[in-house]
């Protein structure tokens, strides 16, 4: 289970956070399988690496953490959703968990009639 997980304006999110060492960030093989099957299912999580010495903050799509172990953050643009300083990473995650949830729902094409959501009256 990630380190993480917040509901950000209703779109969950479950977040691994990473320091990046040597330029590469790693992740355990139990991180890596919870990803991947969360993935499988269409769930949306995220791998938020911080460089200590850069002082960039990068976020990935935790569909890719099989990808993204082991590897050089160079090597990793496919995965990469955005990168930043540290002071702006909150907002990436909630814009990136909320575009994510909203191209899963257009995908999979959920609607929900407002009537649907009301109150029933008894």
């Amino acid at each position: 289970m990630p380190d993480l997980y917040m509901c950000m304006d209703g779109a969950p999110v479950w977040c691994e956070l990473k320091i990046i060492k040597s330029g590469k960030v790693k992740l355990s093989k139990s991180q890596i399988a919870w990803h991947s099957s969360h993935s499988r299912c269409n769930g949306v999580s995220f791998i938020l690496a911080h460089d200590p010495f850069e002082g960039s903050v990068y976020l990935f799509d935790g569909a890719f953490s099989a990808e993204i172990q082991g590897s050089r953050v160079n090597d990793l643009q496919s995965a990469l959703l955005w990168r930043g300083d540290l002071r702006s990473a909150p907002c990436a995650l909630r814009t990136c968990a909320l575009e994510s949830w909203s191209a899963l729902l257009r995908t999979c094409d959920l609607r929900v009639a407002a009537t649907d959501r009301a109150p029933k009256e008894k």
